[in-house]
């Protein structure tokens, strides 16, 4: 009798609360990659990966099943770099409290063939944490900027955010080297400083 009232009183429980996004399997490793075409226009897919399939990304991975409600989010993209290579979106949904930065992560990684393609895949860091890190590489920047600037494409400062690693160093300007989940792109100052202050003035709107 006590189990079958555990039981009734967990999965009441359970239809109470909403489900938040650390309760959902985000795919990591190959999972979370998707491969485009070899022939695929990187500025078309950038535009591609930003305006539409973080959309899904966030669907399917942060928001959860909609059931019979109806959800209300919204999304805004903030920066790409020239290349391409990394692509940022900031997220909103208050139905399920859930804000955030998507990092997009565009470029060459390796599928379960062993074969080397174009692939994305996504990186989700809710809003506090996001700005912290950007605050964090602003700071680590300033703090290093003499003994990068003193040996350009030489001198490198690594740090990392949990399954992140960042080398940050000079090569004409200040460069982000990012590494995650197989990729290897360069965040270029340009977009990084684009992705800071749009981030921080389209949440205080």
């Amino acid at each position: 009798m006590k189990k079958t009232l555990f039981l009734l009183v967990l999965i009441s429980s359970l239809n109470i609360y909403p489900q938040k996004a650390t309760d959902i399997l985000i795919p990591t490793g190959l999972a979370a990659l998707s491969f485009v075409a070899v022939d695929a226009n990187k500025k078309e897919i950038a535009k591609e990966i930003s305006q539409f399939r973080s959309k899904e990304f966030i669907m399917n991975y942060i928001i959860g099943p909609a059931k019979d409600r109806e959800i209300r989010f919204e999304t805004e993209s903030l920066a790409s770099d020239n290349s391409a290579g990394l692509i940022s979106v900031a997220f909103n949904c208050s139905e399920v409290n859930e804000k955030g930065l998507l990092l997009a992560f565009f470029g060459n990684n390796r599928d379960s063939s062993g074969y080397i393609g174009q692939a994305y895949a996504f990186r989700y860091l809710p809003l506090v944490e996001a700005q912290n890190l950007l605050q964090r590489i602003d700071l680590v920047k300033e703090g290093n900027k003499d003994y990068m600037a003193d040996e350009n494409d030489v001198n490198n400062v690594y740090i990392e955010h949990e399954d992140i690693k960042f080398i940050l160093y000079r090569e004409g300007g200040d460069k982000i080297r990012v590494f995650w989940n197989g990729f290897e792109v360069i965040w270029e100052r340009t977009a990084f400083d684009r992705t800071k202050r749009r981030l921080n003035r389209w949440f205080e709107d």
